[in-house]
């Protein structure tokens, strides 16, 4: 299982949006390993992973939350570093989304579940 590619601390703000307690962010990842994931999609809840979809640039999806992971995509084992953290590494390109569009990817990532 590989582990997401930035380190730990906690949410704050990011694109003058708050970021509380819970919120979802889609973080672009700038790279061209084809094993690797391009976009990393997470449901953060106090700083950590509950839910997660990992997107890769052949269009397949792996997900994960607390009773599954796969091969490839497991939750962090860290807190998430707040959104402007991680946009401050020029390889990521990080969108705090709504609830909305999580839900959307996270359903096609289930198998429309």
């Amino acid at each position: 299982m590989s582990q997401s590619p930035f380190g730990a601390v906690v949410p704050a703000t990011c694109h003058d949006q708050a970021v509380t307690a819970g919120y979802f962010q889609r973080v672009r990842w700038h790279h061209d390993d084809a094993e690797d994931p391009v976009v990393l999609w997470s449901h953060i809840v106090d700083g950590w992973e509950v839910r997660k979809v990992d997107e890769f640039a052949d269009g397949r999806l792996a997900w994960a939350d607390d009773q599954h992971e796969t091969e490839t995509t497991g939750l962090g084992q860290v807190p998430i570093p707040r959104p402007e953290e991680i946009a401050a590494d020029p390889q990521f390109t990080v969108a705090v989304i709504d609830a909305a569009d999580f839900e959307g990817i996270w359903r096609r990532a289930r198998g429309g579940v």
